[in-house]
């Protein structure tokens, strides 16, 4: 669920930085890339996260005239945990993959069913050396439901159940995963 906090966070925080630029054609791409430094407690440790990020963002035009945007996402992500005491004990997330809406289903008003695919290596952890401790990949497909407010701007829609995985192909420990035993992974990269 961690992952998928950040992926979901990750895509909307996107999509509202590129909101202008849907409003000014009916389909969109553009290539993004940023980067910022951070503090966290992760696991009960005080770490410092330096994330880099870059995609590309796209929309196509809802079907049909619906005002429903296609959303797609090809997106690659690195945060580099290091302990702010010792910058040689720390961790790598990271992810490549792709977020594409599959199919868009009006179920009342303003109310939609998304199915998505998630494809790719979405989530990955390794040591600061490179070595890989724990990797997600292969398909995801994703269900959730949205009230779209009725239009194409994507930040002001309101998302009424979390994305939810109904149909997974590849190995994904991640989604097995809680809390505990996302810790119990990281924690001993940090002796």
């Amino acid at each position: 669920m961690r992952r998928l906090a950040v992926s979901v966070t990750c895509a909307l925080l996107l999509s509202a930085a590129l909101i202008p630029a849907v409003a000014a054609k009916p389909l969109v791409k553009e290539n993004y890339s940023g980067s910022e430094s951070f503090d966290a407690n992760i696991c009960g440790v005080d770490l410092h996260g330096e994330l880099t990020f870059s995609g590309v963002f796209m929309l196509k035009e809802g079907r049909r005239g619906d005002p429903t945007p296609y959303f797609f996402d090809n997106y690659s992500w690195q945060v580099v945990w290091t302990d702010p005491a010792d910058d040689s004990r720390g961790f790598i997330e990271s992810g490549n993959g792709m977020w594409k809406d599959l199919h868009i289903r009006l179920i009342e008003g303003t109310v939609y069913e998304f199915t998505v695919h998630e494809v790719g290596a979405p989530y990955q952890i390794t040591t600061l050396d490179g070595r890989r401790v724990l990797r997600d990949r292969g398909r995801i497909t994703w269900t959730f439901i949205v009230d779209t407010q009725g239009d194409a701007d994507l930040s002001n829609d309101v998302f009424l159940t979390d994305p939810t995985p109904v149909s997974v192909a590849g190995p994904h420990p991640l989604l097995e995963m809680d809390e505990e035993a996302w810790c119990a992974t990281v924690l001993p990269l940090l002796d």
